[in-house]
């Protein structure tokens, strides 16, 4: 009897007999908010509810922020997790800059984003900095830190800025392709000074292999933990392949026609029951669960695209960048926490889950260059915009805090 009661079993009194339950465990980040099942409130987070089996519309709201809703299927004896977040309805915004910042690029490891700053008080305080993404008390709030400055013969507002796969050096790339290119190697962790700059273009090519085999032997070893059928569609029928922060989901662009067979793996216990699409078609993008051998629909078409079309072939520079981040090539990146995903179109930031449900605008209003990015713990988001009212002052990055 105690065990029947603790997987979920209840007396029913038309029968007679303990009949199977399922268990909704409804939690929520942050606690504390109220759950309505088929709109009616229930209870408050974090409780688990035992109900018939069957379809059940949840929803989760909390005062402040923006709610939560799903349709779930519970199952006799099985535990079904909501592992609702939920983001406030009011942005709350402040600058992380003062003097501007632009030809922003986000480090491999997420940890850093680089920019430029050009319109400081004083010369010296121009050139290239960087913004470490850490979470620390007010009292000891890091502000972004310069790496190196802008001289007479190399300026950083002209320069294309590419990071290594480990986070720890960034080439400033200057009139690439011309007869007076010049790519200076940096340390991103340190001060460089003038007269220590060394250009590295005549090794540039051998630096960038290296770079690139460094990403192809990562890659490489994320894909053989795929199933077999989707190993070949990543690297056939796919493109600007990103695998999620904790490497169990893929987020791909389809580049042909497939469909995906059923049961490519042992199908787990209280598995998500959301609607997938097993059928792909190109240029639409998807998230496969390698967990649970589910596939999602989560973008199509002209929407991924970050800008209009590139008037001129990338670079091999940029084409590095691309590898790494996704933010470099479409409007959709991984939110850190590897069950969201950061969906930006115009003058709007939405927040959804990787099966495509829960769309949640977190900030609607004016940014600069589509650019938003989470912060690792998820906490805050980083956008460059221009709130002075319409001035000649350049952009500045702003935090929305997610909490």
């Amino acid at each position: 009897m105690a065990i029947k009661l603790a997987k979920g079993y209840r007396p029913s009194l038309k029968g007679k007999n303990l009949q199977g339950t399922g268990l909704l465990s409804a939690n929520s980040v942050p606690k504390g908010a109220t759950v309505f099942i088929n709109d009616k409130l229930t209870t408050a987070t974090d409780d688990t509810q035992n109900l018939p089996p069957g379809e059940y519309k949840v929803k989760i709201a909390k005062d402040g922020y923006i709610s939560w809703e799903k349709t779930l299927v519970l199952e006799p004896e099985l535990v079904t997790q909501t592992n609702a977040r939920l983001f406030p309805s009011v942005p709350n915004l402040a600058p992380l800059t003062f003097s501007g910042a632009t030809n922003l690029s986000p480090s491999p490891d997420g940890q850093k984003i680089a920019f430029i700053v050009s319109d400081a008080t004083s010369d010296t305080k121009n050139g290239l900095y960087i913004i470490d993404l850490l979470d620390r008390p007010l009292s000891l709030k890091s502000d972004p830190r310069q790496i190196t400055r802008n001289s007479q013969k190399y300026n950083y507002l002209e320069a294309q800025i590419t990071w290594s796969p480990d986070s720890s050096q960034i080439i400033a790339s200057f009139n690439l392709n011309e007869t007076n290119e010049a790519n200076l190697l940096l340390n991103s962790s340190n001060f460089n000074d003038l007269t220590d700059i060394k250009d590295i273009s005549a090794r540039l090519p051998v630096i960038l292999d290296e770079w690139n085999l460094e990403l192809d032997k990562k890659q490489l070893e994320r894909l053989h933990e795929l199933p077999e059928f989707m190993q070949q569609i990543s690297t056939a029928s796919a493109d600007l392949i990103f695998f999620s922060p904790d490497e169990d989901k893929l987020m791909y662009t389809a580049t042909a026609s497939a469909v995906i067979p059923e049961d490519l793996l042992p199908t787990l216990p209280a598995s998500s029951t959301q609607l997938e699409t097993r059928s792909i078609e190109p240029n639409h993008v998807y998230v496969y669960d390698l967990e649970e051998d589910r596939n999602f629909l989560v973008s199509q078409g002209s929407e991924l695209l970050v800008s209009s079309e590139p008037t001129s072939e990338p670079s091999v520079l940029q084409l590095l960048t691309r590898r790494y981040s996704a933010k470099s090539s479409q409007s959709i990146q991984w939110f850190p926490d590897s069950k969201h995903l950061i969906k930006i179109s115009e003058n709007k930031i939405d927040i959804i889950e990787y099966d495509n449900t829960n769309h949640q605008t977190v900030y609607a209003g004016p940014f600069e260059n589509s650019f938003a990015y989470p912060w690792p713990s998820g906490n805050r988001l980083v956008i460059l915009a221009s709130l002075n009212g319409g001035s000649n002052l350049p952009p500045n990055l702003y935090s929305i805090d997610l909490k």
